[in-house]
């Protein structure tokens, strides 16, 4: 009879083995899923800075021809819409513009998947004819965790 080198050995991994591989699994997933969504709703208040600049340019143009008067200003006033503004972007639901006072103009972004929306305010200053913009969130806001640095709470 011929007995091979391997005939008494065990080949294969052991339950124990396998239960401590999808241990370590579990553990790394658990780490790992929390911190992707983290970066990916970081990328999505990032998406909407970049998002809306041609927006803010659109309203210091408007407000230099028309020396300030931003209290009628909207996206329709301006030719563009939400659509064109946001393009094909899976993170930005909408960009609104629209006027609050003569010297004044918000640029409301908001944000998919719930998380809120960033506001752009534009002051503009007649002597230096500029905008100003700042920008802020809602204090309840899930967005407060990931918005861009400058951006602040509004104040109640």
């Amino acid at each position: 009879m011929i007995t091979g080198f391997f005939m008494n050995s065990n080949l294969g991994f052991t339950l124990v083995e396998l239960m401590l591989v999808v241990a370590i699994i579990a553990i790394l997933a658990a780490i790992a899923i929390p911190a992707y969504h983290h970066y990916l709703n970081k990328s999505r208040a990032v998406e909407a800075v970049v998002l809306v600049g041609p927006a803010k340019m659109a309203v210091s143009e408007y407000a230099t021809l028309h020396h300030g008067d931003l209290a009628s200003i909207s996206n329709d006033s301006l030719n563009l819409s939400s659509k064109e503004l946001t393009g094909n972007s899976h993170n930005v639901d909408s960009i609104l513009i629209k006027g609050m006072d003569e010297n004044t103009a918000n640029i409301d972004v908001e944000l998919s998947d719930h998380l809120g929306e960033l506001i752009w305010q534009g002051e503009f200053d007649p002597d230096t004819e500029n905008i100003a913009w700042e920008c802020s969130y809602p204090n309840d806001s899930p967005v407060k965790n990931y918005a861009p640095a400058g951006c602040v709470a509004q104040s109640t």
